[in-house]
C-alpha cells in the first residue's frame, strides 16, 4: 500500500525539504507561522490532531513530527513556551496519531546527549544538558514505551547545498560578505549531514516500515573549525580572503547552557540497513559555491 503521510511542522529546514520531494497526493503537510504553499496552518498547541486530520476514513499511514522551537537560546530564556510547544503538545500529537492507528516518526536530536563522550549509539542513554535536549528527551520517552510502531530519527547539525536561513552555510555566507567576525570552535565534535539525505533516510524508513530508533547524521567527525576550513577551501578567493574566522574553544562562545562538546553521532545502524551513504563535507560546500557563483553579493563580489 501507497504511504500516505502528515506532516506536522511542514515549513521548517527539514520539513520544507520533505515537502518538496512527495507528490500532493501522497503528504498533508502542516504549518504554524510561516506561510508555506499548499500547507493547512495549524497550531499544534491549541487544535488537536483528531479533530483536524484524524477523522473516521482519514487515510493516513504514518506522521512526521517536525515542528517545534528549535533555537537553544529561546528553548532556555523561554522555557515554559517552549516546554508547552516541543513537549506538551508534543505528546499530545504522538496520543492522537496512535489512537488513530498512524505510525508516529519523531524528528529528534543530538541534543539529547551531554557532549562528555562519542560518537553516540542509538543504544545509549540520553543525559541531556540543554534545555531543548531535555525536551526532545522527555518526547523520546514517551514514543518509545509505545505498544504500536513507532520510530525516532535522531538528527544532528542538518545543512545543505542550496540558501535557507537555517542553513549554517548560508548564514556564514552572509557574515562573510558583511564582514562579521565568525567564531569557530575547535574542539566541539559533530556530524553534519545535508538535507536532502535525511529526506532519503525519511523516505526510506516510511517506505521499510522501519521502527526503532536510528541516528541520522553525517559519517564524518569533525569541529565546526574543520567545516568552516571545507567551506572556504571551495571558496572563490576574494571571498576566503574576505572572511575573518576566530578559531577558539567553546567555552569561548556565549551561550544560556552549557554547550556539548561531543555530539558526534554513530551513523552506521542505519547506513548498513539502507544503504544510504551521506554525502561528504566536501561535496556539500563544494556544490554549495557551485550554486551561488552567479547569485547576489557573491556575483558582484567575485566580478560574475
Amino acid at each position: 500500500m501507497k504511504p500516505k503521510i502528515l506532516l506536522i511542522g511542514g515549513s521548517g529546514f527539514v520539513g520544507s525539504r520533505l515537502v518538496d520531494s512527495w507528490g500532493a497526493d501522497q503528504i498533508t503537510y502542516t504549518f504554524h507561522r510561516r506561510p508555506n504553499r499548499g500547507g493547512v496552518r495549524f497550531d499544534v498547541t491549541s487544535e488537536r490532531l483528531r479533530d483536524r486530520f484524524l477523522l473516521r476514513g482519514h487515510g493516513f499511514t504514518h506522521a512526521i513530527l517536525a515542528h517545534g522551537i528549535t533555537n537553544l537560546k529561546q528553548c532556555a530564556v523561554e522555557r515554559q513556551k517552549a516546554d508547552e510547544i516541543n513537549v506538551r503538545a508534543t505528546i499530545v500529537a504522538v496520543r492522537d496519531l496512535v489512537d488513530a492507528g498512524v505510525h508516529p516518526i519523531f524528528l529528534s536530536s543530538d541534543g539529547v546527549f551531554d557532549g562528555t563522550r562519542g560518537p553516540w549509539k542509538e543504544q545509549d542513554l540520553p543525559c541531556p544538558i540543554l534545555s531543548y535536549g531535555r525536551q526532545k528527551a522527555l518526547v523520546e520517552a514517551v514514543v518509545s514505551n509505545l505498544s504500536t510502531p513507532w520510530t525516532i530519527l535522531r538528527l544532528s547539525k542538518v545543512i545543505s547545498s542550496f540558501s535557507d536561513t537555517r542553513n549554517l552555510l548560508s548564514d556564514w555566507l552572509t557574515w562573510i560578505l558583511n564582514s562579521k567576525v565568525i567564531s569557530c570552535a575547535t574542539d566541539q565534535l559533530f556530524t553534519p549531514i545535508d538535507v536532502d539525505d535525511v529526506v532519503w533516510i525519511v523516505k526510506f524508513v516510511i517506505t521499510g516500515e522501519h521502527t526503532g530508533i536510528y541516528h541520522v547524521s553525517g559519517s564524518e567527525i569533525i569541529t565546526r573549525y574543520d567545516l568552516m576550513r571545507a567551506f572556504l577551501r571551495y571558496s572563490p578567493h576574494k571571498i576566503s580572503e574576505r572572511a575573518i574566522i576566530r578559531p577558539c574553544t567553546l567555552h569561548e562562545i556565549p551561550s544560556f547552557e552549557p554547550l556539548p562538546q561531543n555530539c558526534a553521532l554513530f551513523n552506521v545502524k542505519i547506513r548498513e540497513l539502507s544503504g544510504i551513504i551521506p554525502r561528504s563535507i566536501n561535496e556539500v560546500c563544494r556544490d554549495f559555491w557551485l550554486a551561488h557563483m552567479h547569485v547576489g553579493g557573491v556575483a558582484q563580489l567575485v566580478g560574475k
